[in-house]
Order: structure tokens, then sequence, then C-alpha cells
């Protein structure tokens, strides 16, 4: 059979992830999380933000009475306060599973992330959906979900300790790897070209759900936009019955360990993370090099401290995150009861 260019490279990259996933199978569920037990199984942060960002993270009776955490729509609210200036950093919430893991399948089902209503409209902001282990970066930390100001699409990254270099071998034909050291800040970063994965444009497809599998060979990322047949099948599976990824297609994102960096030397015991930031090391940093945002206002964190009203849409509305692992049989699924918040 002769195949044309296009349709011999599609071949090859199919073929190339075939190749690389074949040791994922037997996935079985371990967690839900979701309206029914989120506000037990994570913890409020509410230290000074690492990251150095205008934002003060507020503990769980914060949150609750000023309402910036519950539910809304059905689904687990975390948003931002939008209401009042200030000078001493926005109020914002992060939470971090109290669980950690090693390896998995991690199912997101995503109904609305922190943006403006368009991209211009969410400068100032930094939100992410992480994971992350003990002593940062030696234990690692996965950023799936993740960008800042005006950007359009999702930047997915790894932070390590030293000698850890991956290729992206398997990823997307439009996901560029913009760095292949994963060491400290900076991290080994992917950068994504596919329509509503980030921002205003997934917010306006009704969110998703992204996927990471994480094996000892491979960490990988898809995304399946709202209404496709994946995340349909992938949000109701009443029967948690994930058996592998081989029908999940060619990732939006693949790094591959091997020689270059031993994954499992490098990445453990990793806890969920979602939060909003403001400004800060990433978001604060490029300020200036974003003409629509360094319009609005000499520096980030006087925009953000002065536009409350701005940050109305800065929410996550989150329906569920499911963790399935090959061995599942030490977990099952954790508590099943609620907190009582009110958004």
């Amino acid at each position: 059979m002769i195949l044309s260019r296009t349709a011999y490279r599609l071949s090859v990259a199919v073929a190339t992830w075939a190749g690389l996933s074949q040791a994922a199978s037997n996935y079985a569920i371990a967690d839900i999380f979701d309206p029914k037990n989120f506000f037990t199984e994570f913890d409020f942060f509410s230290q000074a933000d690492p990251t150095n960002g205008f934002v003060k993270y507020v503990d769980a009776s914060t949150a609750n009475r000023d309402g910036l955490a519950g539910f809304a729509k059905g689904s687990v609210y975390l948003g931002v306060d939008h209401k009042n200036t200030t000078d001493a950093g926005r109020s914002s919430v992060r939470v971090t599973s109290k669980k950690a893991f090693t390896k998995g399948l991690f199912i997101a089902d995503i109904a609305h992330m922190p943006a403006g209503s368009t991209n211009a409209g969410s400068c100032g902001l930094w939100p992410a959906f992480w994971m992350f282990g003990p002593n940062w970066p030696n234990s690692g930390e996965i950023d799936i979900l993740e960008g800042v100001n005006t950007q359009a699409n999702n930047s997915i990254t790894l932070h390590t300790s030293g000698n850890c270099r991956m290729t992206n071998k398997g990823s997307l034909a439009s996901t560029k790897l913009s760095n292949a050291d994963c060491f400290g800040n900076l991290g080994c970063k992917q950068d994504t070209a596919v329509a509503n994965t980030y921002g205003a444009g997934f917010n306006a497809a009704g969110g998703g759900v992204y996927a990471l599998e994480w094996t000892d060979d491979t960490i990988s990322v898809w995304f399946f936009t709202r209404g496709s047949s994946l995340a349909t099948r992938l949000s109701r599976d009443a029967n948690n019955s994930v058996s592998d990824t081989s029908s999940f297609g060619q990732p939006l994102a693949t790094f591959v360990g091997g020689d270059g960096c031993s994954i499992d030397g490098h990445f453990k015991d990793h806890n969920i993370v979602l939060n909003t930031g403001f400004c800060g090391d990433w978001a604060g940093k490029v300020w200036s090099d974003d003409k629509t945002c360094s319009a609005l206002a000499s520096t980030c964190e006087e925009y953000v401290g002065a536009n409350p009203s701005a940050f109305t849409q800065a929410y996550w509305l989150v329906n569920s995150i499911k963790v399935y692992q090959q061995d599942a049989a030490a977990s099952k699924g954790g508590k099943r009861k609620g907190m009582r918040f009110a958004a």
C-alpha cells in the first residue's frame, strides 16, 4: 500500500505512540474526588506563596465565609475575591490532596477554569492544575494545565532535580518542546497549539477532560473537549472501568525518559494541587512583554490590586478528579461524605 507523506507521518506517529504505551493496561479505580468528598480529601494551603505572587491564599473557614470555595452548578467551586481592591495581594484558594500518588492514570473533568471572558481579560492570572512531591524539586512536579496572562493554549511542564533531560517523542506534531532540561524553576516545557485547551476558549467550549498517565517510561497528557466521545465516556464512566489508554489516541504532550532521565528516580509521592495565583515569578515577570496587559497598568500588581471586577470569571469548577492505578487493591475511593460549604 502506498501512503501519502501526510498519511505516512501520521501512521508513524500512531505506531510510535502505540509502542510507548504498551505498558499501560489493567487500570482500576483507586480514588474519586468530587462534590461528595472533595473538601474532606483536600487541604487548604494558607502560607505565603512560594512563587512570590500578588496573592493571599486563605484557609478553609475564610474561604467558606467569603464564598471563595464551595459548590456551584453541582461542581466543586474554587474562586478568588472579585469585590475588593487590595495592596496586599488578592485573596484566592490553593488546595492540595491529602493523599500522595506515585504513577497512575489521573482523569480530571473540569467545567471551568480561571480566565477572563476573552484571553485579554486574563491579565494577571496564573492558574494551575498540577502535582508535586516532597523536597521540591527532588521528587518532581508535573504541571498538567497552566498558563499566564493572555496565553491561549496550555503549557505542560515538568520540574525535577538535576540530571533529567526529556524528549517529546510521541507528542502531537503541533506541540513544541521549548526546553529539554527539566531542572529547577524553568523545567522542560511543552507549548501546545490545540484550540480550547486553556483559558477563555476552554471555558467557552464548556471545559473538558484532561488525562495524565505516569508510567516508568513516560509522562503523557491528553485533552478531550466537552462533547467529544472520549470526554463523555470518561466523565460519566459510571463503572470506573478505564482499562488502558490505547483508545485515547496520540497525546497532546508526552515526555519520554530513558537514558536521559529516570522517571522513577525523579518523580514520586505527588499530591494533586489546584490554585489560582496572580503575578509572581511567571505572570508578573512577563507582564511588560505582554502588550495587551502592560497597556492596562505599569505592573501586574498594580492592575490586579485595583481591578477586582476583572476577576469575576477567575474560578475553577471541577466535576471530578479520578485516580486509576494498576494495583488499586489498597485504596477503595476514600470517604464519600461532604463538607458543608456554600459558594
